[in-house]
């Protein structure tokens, strides 16, 4: 039950009054009755207006304190043709590499708390099937070829005391992570690529208690649409920390790259100890990459195109992600195949150029000599000398005449390299296209101007039509 602050105060005072005078009447009783409902408002999904609250439309209340939004009702878990046939050409790529990739793909919040839901949204819910999509869709990961450990040992899960998810954020609680660990690592025991890892022991304690920032983020929705104000949601905060100090028990010491690599989103953020757990499960070293806000190639694209990779990669990387409409994103692929293979490093260069980039739009590099590569065989690096550019907007134009728009943007709190490398488009028919010129959008009116280098290349061709 949530009461109004005003509601609140007047309720303190008035149980004030009548303690003062408990020795002269009788004990007060009182009748609680449910309070302040979600507003109407939240049901409206012209509400959800910002690019925050575009992630929670629509709200609905559960039992108690639980909020849920309609898309945790979901019981298509659908991935699409092109979505699996980019996987599987992505899982060849990693195990040309000898890299084993494990899939941690989480239940819904409804399939999980399927108690908490409220009677008239669980009328609607089809659980079954939900669960058995669900199911299929792991399925169809692991067919692939990816480790996918079984998460829907959570469903329908009744843990009153540490619940798998919180009651009004769509994180899983340390909790949550803790179990999600478990069943992972099991499943890392079991891959043979972990015989060669080396051991130690790590042991996880509670430090205190963790407050979700300002409070949670459905709740924090819920008062940006309604005018209202909840409180923080807490939970134990875990450190997992190495049992001995380096140089003793260890197998390996501390400037040796962990070769099992932890992939991520915000789940996998310090706050809900996923890594420090899978450490513990394991007996081995975790390098944790996420980054939270990062979306389901945030973290790949940055570890891929990083110093660690490509100094060691990892025998085992455990890819977390709870969406998968991101999926059938095409930029994604084209990123991290062109990462995978090195971007154009060590490449015979098709085209290349320097430009200093003013605000507006400009045309930074021009195929002049008529070099009649393909899309397919084509790949390119955009380098800006300042290091903190985030977002890259791009316009092509091929010589048929097409044209061709493409945005990619790294998380604004995360260091950087101002290097951001793709493969041009090959799905359909544009496989066969040859570019003609690049244009780049230029920094914001008022900034002063910025050097970027422009590099095509020949790269190994992943046809997306196969």
């Amino acid at each position: 039950m949530i009461l109004p602050l005003w509601l609140a105060l007047a309720f303190v005072f008035c149980v004030g009054a009548k303690s003062a005078h408990a020795a002269d009447v009788s004990a007060p009783v009182y009748k609680s009755e449910r309070c302040c409902e979600l507003c109407p408002e939240v049901r409206d999904a012209s509400r959800y207006d910002t690019k925050f609250l575009k992630g929670f439309s629509v709200l609905v209340a559960g039992e108690g304190d639980w909020l849920f939004r309609s898309q945790d009702f979901r019981t298509a878990f659908d991935l699409s043709k092109y979505g699996q046939r980019r996987l599987q050409q992505l899982h060849g790529v990693f195990a040309h590499h000898g890299i084993e990739v494990v899939l941690v793909h989480p239940p819904t919040r409804a399939l999980v708390h399927r108690g908490k839901v409220a009677a008239p949204e669980l009328a609607g819910f089809d659980f079954n099937l939900a669960l058995a999509n669900y199911k299929a869709l792991l399925a169809r990961f692991s067919k692939i070829g990816f480790h996918v450990p079984d998460l829907s040992l959570f469903v329908d899960e009744h843990e009153e005391q540490t619940p798998f998810y919180f009651h009004a954020d769509t994180h899983w609680t340390p909790y949550g992570a803790q179990r999600t660990a478990k069943v992972v690592a099991d499943a890392i025991h079991r891959l043979p690529a972990f015989s060669s890892i080396g051991r130690r022991e790590f042991v996880t304690r509670i430090t205190g208690r963790m407050g979700l920032s300002i409070r949670p983020a459905m709740r924090k929705a819920v008062d940006q649409i309604c005018g209202t104000s909840h409180a923080q949601e807490y939970a134990d905060y875990f450190v997992t920390e190495p049992k001995y100090a380096s140089g003793g028990d260890d197998l390996f010491g501390d400037s040796t790259i962990p070769q099992i690599v932890l992939v991520g989103t915000s789940y996998s953020g310090l706050a809900y100890n996923f890594a420090g757990f899978l450490q513990e499960y394991l007996g081995a070293d975790v390098l944790n990459t996420a980054v939270p806000g990062g979306g389901l190639e945030g973290a790949m694209v940055e570890y891929l195109g990083s110093d660690e990779f490509r100094r060691m990669p990892p025998k085992i990387l455990v890819w977390e992600f709870p969406r998968i409409h991101d999926l059938d994103m095409d930029s994604v692929y084209r990123q991290l195949f062109a990462l995978l293979d090195g971007g154009c490093d060590n490449k015979v260069m098709l085209l290349s150029g320097k430009a200093l980039l003013r605000p507006g739009k400009q045309e930074v590099l021009l195929n002049s000599a008529a070099n009649m590569f393909t899309n397919r065989e084509a790949r390119m690096e955009i380098r800006f000398a300042d290091t903190s550019v985030k977002k890259l907007s791009a316009n092509f134009l091929y010589m048929n005449g097409r044209h061709e728009s493409l945005e990619l943007e790294k998380p604004a709190w995360r260091d950087t390299n101002g290097r951001f490398v793709f493969d041009l488009r090959e799905d359909g028919d544009w496989a066969g296209l040859t570019l003609l010129s690049v244009e780049l959008e230029g920094p914001e009116a008022g900034s002063g101007p910025q050097e970027v280098e422009l590099r095509v290349c020949r790269r190994k061709t992943v046809d997306a039509r196969r």
